[in-house]
């Protein structure tokens, strides 16, 4: 059978990642502690401050909402400058924005990997998620992390050679993948020359993936001299421009393909938000070409009503509710199919 799972930040949220309302707190207090990125993160964190102080107060304390702030700055850089943000060098910013997040998200999966052999829920949830999974399965998400890859890769279910939809810069001769991982969204250790570039280097093997070699000369040299260290992320923004980077592109090419083919799918921690258009006509779309899936099961806390399920509605599924966040779930994952 063959299964896509489809997973936002509630799959992620046991080890320590964050909800998207979260998010800026985040990648606001963890960094590596090197000199150039924390010159780079102090003045996202001033301008986004400026920003946000002048302009887009929070609803709730220090919880900004970034894709409502990123796509005024966006809306600002076209023309549309209906908060007075046009004087803020957007451009610049957006790159140390992806910088700053990459720096943050590996950061914090580098204090994961040490932290685990304490952490006995965290590695029990791991351990029966990597079991659960079969050769054949896809999983698509829309996290930066590299929580799953990392655990997959420890379980011999995953392999960076192809395992991202891509074959890496250095991949190591005649290894396949056995499981996918599609990040439409991108992923905090690839780099790329450039938005033209559809083979970026995958960073920091060594450290993520035990036992594995890291080639310098032709990785960590790809990305020298950018402020985003090549890191060509989807800023969290309600304008996503997906053709502007040619690697992503053929990723959502790749995700809407293996919807359409799917035989289960299943939703975990994802909520779909309607603002969302690009994802939205992704998996409506592809739903609508799909002829096997009668159901869209979906993991989540409580089972009352959700974006999922007026949106499953218009493309002709049922929504199936399976209370319970992902962990919980992920230790008996069972699905009822009734």
């Amino acid at each position: 059978m063959k299964r896509v799972f489809i997973l936002g930040a509630g799959a992620s949220k046991f080890a320590g990642y964050p909800l998207g309302s979260e998010l800026w707190s985040f990648i606001r207090d963890n960094s590596g502690g090197h000199v150039i990125a924390d010159e780079r993160r102090q003045e996202v964190i001033d301008s986004v401050k400026r920003a946000v102080e002048r302009y887009l107060p929070p609803s709730e304390y220090d919880r900004p909402n970034l894709e409502e702030l990123f796509t005024y700055f966006d809306l600002a850089t076209i023309g549309s400058d209906l908060v007075q943000l046009s004087k803020m060098d957007w451009k610049t910013l957006r790159q140390k924005v992806m910088g700053m997040i990459a720096d943050a998200f590996q950061w914090r999966q580098h204090n994961l990997q040490n932290e685990l052999s304490a952490n006995t829920d965290a590695c029990s949830v791991l351990q029966a998620w990597t079991t659960f999974l079969n050769p054949g399965d896809t999983i698509i998400t829309f996290n930066w992390d590299l929580l799953h890859e990392a655990a997959l890769f420890k379980a011999k279910k995953w392999h960076y050679a192809d395992g991202y939809g891509f074959v890496c810069l250095d991949a190591p001769p005649g290894v396949k993948s056995p499981i996918k991982i599609i990040k439409p969204h991108g992923s905090v250790n690839w780099a790329q020359s450039d938005e033209y570039d559809c083979q970026p280097s995958i960073e920091h093997k060594a450290d993520f993936f035990p036992l594995s070699l890291d080639d310098h000369e032709k990785t960590y040299l790809k990305a020298a001299g950018q402020w985003n260290e090549g890191r060509y992320l989807i800023v969290p923004s309600y304008l996503k421009d997906l053709s502007s980077n040619r690697l992503l592109l053929s990723l959502w090419n790749q995700a809407q393909d293996a919807v359409v083919q799917a035989e289960e799918l299943i939703v975990i921690g994802y909520s779909l938000q309607p603002a969302d258009a690009p994802s939205r006509q992704l998996f409506g779309s592809a739903l609508l070409r799909n002829k096997k899936v009668a159901k869209v099961f979906y993991v989540r806390p409580d089972s009352g009503p959700d974006y999922w399920d007026e949106f499953c509605d218009s493309v002709g599924k049922y929504r199936k509710p399976v209370p319970g966040t992902f962990e919980e779930w992920v230790k008996n994952p069972t699905i009822p199919y009734s």
